[in-house]
């Protein structure tokens, strides 16, 4: 009966381990393998949530808007306010850094290797921003 039991964890374990490789790709997620890659001093949109890949391997999301308060498109308003825009930057194989930028105050930040451009944030519920991405100075 233990002989049993024990054979049948051993090959619900062995199930387990071959179902998290399913994909056939080396442990490489869906999502990795369809992560676009961007190309250096190109202006590139991004959607909320969306990971790219940069020239180096090291990855950048865009996470988030949280805190907006720029002036609408055609509205009357007594300043033009502003936007922080926060991201998720990786190097390849290393640790992630949160990347926080704002319009029209600080569109630039260093990540790295690489100089982050804000260049656009649209003014919808999930805005889609215009980022690029340069060697740092």
């Amino acid at each position: 009966m233990l002989r049993t039991t024990l054979a049948a964890l051993v090959a619900a374990c062995a199930l387990t381990a071959c179902a998290s490789n399913a994909s056939g790709n080396g442990g490489t997620s869906s999502q990795e393998s369809t992560m676009r890659s961007i190309t250096a001093g190109a202006s590139e949109k991004l959607s909320q949530t969306e990971t790219v890949r940069l020239p180096d391997g090291s990855t950048l999301q865009y996470v988030s808007v949280p805190q907006d308060s720029r002036c609408p498109p055609n509205a009357r308003c007594i300043r033009a306010g502003d936007a922080d825009i926060e991201f998720v930057f990786a190097i390849s194989g290393g640790p992630q850094a949160t990347v926080k930028a704002n319009l029209p105050e600080a569109p630039s930040k260093n990540m790295g290797a690489w100089r982050l451009t804000v260049e656009d944030l649209e003014f919808t519920e999930k805005p889609v921003v215009t980022i690029r991405v340069d060697a740092a100075q």
